[in-house]
Formats: structure tokens, C-alpha cells, sequence
């Protein structure tokens, strides 16, 4: 909140009605990502076009368990050499498949018009 642009106490609002304002906007934000669905176009393109929605949540789900692997990995070298780090052959796969992914992601946002034409902004998303 900036004091300096509170609504509430510059609304003509009598006091009933900024309570109601507030607890509105706090049950908005408890509900998290859910409140997309009260969106009546968001809502009709889950309906309607639910496969990107599934696939992306499937690159994004093995994106996460590929950095968790990753993470994992070099947790336990910690103290090794960082040589030994950089040609561990399991840290290499995680990499690999992990870039695969995020160049899968972006070759298939682009046909469907994407405004995102960098991979690295790519690899950031999915993040």
C-alpha cells in the first residue's frame, strides 16, 4: 500500500462500502492464481483450448524436476573440485535435457504468436 494513492480513503465511499472493498480485494488475494477463473475469456480459453494450457504445465512440472536434480547433484560435490562439477556426465544430461525443453517451449510459441522471440527470455519463464 503507498499511503500517498490509497483508494479506499480518497473514494467517496462510505465506510460500509470500503469495508466491503477491502474484504472483496483480500478474499482476491487469498484465492491466489484461482481468481483467473472468475475471467470469463481466461475461463473460456481453459474450456475451449485446454491442450496448451496442459502441455505447458507439463514442460514446467519437468523443467522444476530437472533443476531440482540439478540443484540436488551439485549440493553433494559441493566441496569437490569445481573440474569435476563442470564433466560430471549427470549435471551434463540435466543441462541438456533442461535446454531441450526451453527450445521446445519457444519453437512452439512462436507459430502460436508469441510476442517472445528470445530463448533466454524463455529460459527465464521457466524458471
Amino acid at each position: 500500500m503507498i499511503p500517498e494513492r490509497n483508494l479506499v480513503s480518497t473514494s467517496e465511499l462510505c465506510n460500509d462500502q470500503q469495508l466491503l472493498w477491502v474484504r472483496s480485494i483480500t478474499d482476491m488475494m487469498e484465492e491466489g492464481p484461482r481468481i483467473l477463473l472468475r475471467l470469463k475469456k481466461f475461463r473460456q480459453a481453459i474450456i475451449g483450448y485446454p491442450e496448451p494450457l496442459l502441455w505447458y504445465n507439463k514442460m514446467m512440472t519437468e523443467t522444476e524436476m530437472w533443476w531440482l536434480e540439478s540443484d540436488n547433484r551439485q549440493i553433494q560435490f559441493f566441496d569437490a573440485n569445481i573440474i569435476f562439477i563442470l564433466i560430471d556426465t549427470f549435471l551434463q544430461t540435466c543441462m541438456k535435457h533442461l535446454s531441450e525443453i526451453q527450445l521446445e517451449v519457444w519453437r512452439r510459441m512462436i507459430p502460436e504468436g508469441s510476442s517472445v522471440n528470445d530463448i533466454n527470455v524463455v529460459e527465464t519463464m521457466l524458471r
